[in-house]
C-alpha cells in the first residue's frame, strides 16, 4: 500500500515538473516574438526586438476575413541597408515582395497548361493547341498585371524593421486577395473579351486560375 502511494505520489510530481516545463518552454517561445495582427486576429510573427512600421488599416477587417476562411496569401520581401534611406528601403522591400509574387506565378505556369489541356479533351488536336496557347498567353499577362500591381488584390499590408549591428532589415508583407484579384480583372475589358472567347471555346479560365491560385495556400 505504501509502495503504491508512493508511486502515485511519484507520478504526479513527475507530470507537475513535466507539465511546468512545457509552459515555461511555451512562454519563453512566445516571449521571444510580436505579432502582426489584423482586427485582432495574429497574422505574422515577428521578432520581438523588431519595429512595425506600418499597418494598413484600411484593409484590416478584409485580411482577417481572408484568415479566418484559409484564404489569406501572403509574399514576404526584404531589403537591406544602412538605415539611412528608410523610403529607398521599404520601396526595394516591396518590389522584392512583388518578385516573389511574380516568380511564384510564373513556377506555376506548366500546372495552369496542365489544367487547360484536361479541359480540352474533347476539342481536336490541332485547334486545342492552338487555344492552349492562347490560354497561356492569357494567363502570363494576367500574372503579369498581378506582379505589376496593375490590378488590386495584391497590396502591402504591413512593414517591419530589425536593427542588426550597423544595419537595418526591412521587410514587407504583401497580402494577395484571390477575389478582388479576380474581380478586378473582371473589369478589364481586353482581359475579359480574351476570356470570354476561350470559355467559347471550352476553356475555363478562372477555374484554373483559381486552382493555381489554390496551391498558393498549401
Amino acid at each position: 500500500m505504501l509502495f503504491e502511494n508512493n508511486w502515485l505520489l511519484w507520478t504526479l510530481v513527475i507530470l507537475s515538473v513535466l507539465a511546468g516545463g512545457i509552459l515555461l518552454f511555451t512562454f519563453l517561445q512566445q516571449d521571444q516574438y510580436q505579432w502582426i495582427t489584423a482586427d485582432g486576429v495574429k497574422i505574422q510573427s515577428i521578432p520581438k526586438e523588431a519595429t512595425i512600421v506600418f499597418v494598413n488599416n484600411s484593409m484590416e477587417k478584409r485580411v482577417a476575413e481572408l484568415y479566418k476562411a484559409g484564404k489569406l496569401i501572403t509574399f514576404r520581401g526584404e531589403s537591406i541597408s544602412g538605415g539611412i534611406d528608410t523610403v529607398t528601403a521599404r520601396e526595394k522591400a516591396k518590389m522584392n515582395a512583388f518578385k516573389e509574387l511574380a516568380e511564384y506565378f510564373n513556377a506555376k505556369i506548366q500546372t495552369f497548361a496542365t489544367l487547360v489541356e484536361g479541359q480540352l479533351q474533347s476539342v481536336s488536336e490541332p485547334k486545342s493547341q492552338q487555344i492552349k496557347s492562347i490560354a497561356l498567353d492569357a494567363y502570363k499577362r494576367v500574372t503579369q498585371m498581378f506582379s505589376g500591381a496593375q490590378v488590386s488584390g495584391a497590396y502591402v499590408y504591413a512593414i517591419w524593421e530589425e536593427r542588426v549591428g550597423s544595419l537595418v532589415y526591412t521587410y514587407v508583407l504583401l497580402v494577395f486577395d484571390p477575389a478582388g484579384a479576380i474581380e478586378a480583372l473582371k473589369q478589364n475589358e481586353e482581359i475579359n473579351r480574351q476570356i470570354e472567347e476561350l470559355g467559347k471555346s471550352g476553356v475555363d479560365f478562372f477555374k484554373a486560375l483559381n486552382s493555381v491560385i489554390e496551391e498558393a495556400k498549401k
